[in-house]
């Protein structure tokens, strides 16, 4: 089923500002300086939401156009 017009660009937005503070998320837990990283529960629900974004990710992947390609000629 093909996402509406009117829904495609709000998506598309949503989806980048959920993939950057996802990231940015990531940047902070792979650094954390935690004994026990592994037991807290930040951390965990962290790692949770990393592998459900990435199944985010690749799923809209599939959906989203193919890049252009180049029009120069070598």
């Amino acid at each position: 089923m093909p996402i509406p017009d009117e829904y495609r660009d709000e998506l598309a937005s949503l989806m980048q500002e959920l993939l950057l503070k996802t990231h940015e998320l990531s940047f902070e837990y792979s650094t954390l300086d935690c004994e026990k990283v592994g037991e807290c529960p930040l951390a965990l629900k962290a790692k949770e939401l990393f592998k459900v974004v990435k199944k985010l990710n690749e799923l809209v992947r599939q959906f989203a156009p193919p890049p252009p390609k180049p029009s120069y000629i070598r």
